[in-house]
């Protein structure tokens, strides 16, 4: 009985500090620094992560701008999207976190990279959104 008991717990703390890094890398012909990447704020995010994916493009050496969907230029090769999960354990933290590239006008898979995190495992957005970019891009 002592050794389920204990079983239990260790498979318990186990499965809470548990983190998990899935990524689709991103063809070598949508790396370019000439083409233009647009990430776009779905409207629910007021931490901006938007700004923080750009940024993160552009320390790689891509041409990368964000906004809303009216903000979108005339003109770019790569639309970026994502989709934000946060949950509150003393805190709010980003339990998951999913980035895709997207083809503006056929709205094709480019390349994506998602993370999940626990609680006990919680990293910040801004490492999370790191992560993910530099996989994708095998940076």
């Amino acid at each position: 009985m002592l050794r389920a008991i204990v079983f239990l717990y260790f498979s318990i703390l186990i499965a809470s500090c548990s983190s998990a890094l899935k990524i689709d890398p991103v063809s070598s012909e949508y790396r370019s620094s000439k083409l233009i990447y647009f990430v776009e704020n779905h409207g629910q995010d007021k931490r901006h992560l938007d700004q923080t994916i750009a940024s993160e493009l552009q320390k790689i050496g891509l041409n990368a701008s964000s906004g809303y969907k009216s903000d979108r230029p005339a003109k770019f090769d790569i639309l970026v999207v994502y989709e934000d999960r946060w949950q509150w354990d003393m805190t709010n933290y980003l339990i998951h976190m999913r980035v895709d590239l997207r083809s503006p006008t056929t709205n094709v898979l480019l390349g994506t990279g998602s993370s999940y995190q626990t609680s006990l495992a919680r990293k910040p957005d801004d490492e999370v959104i790191k992560n993910i970019i530099s996989g994708m891009f095998n940076k």
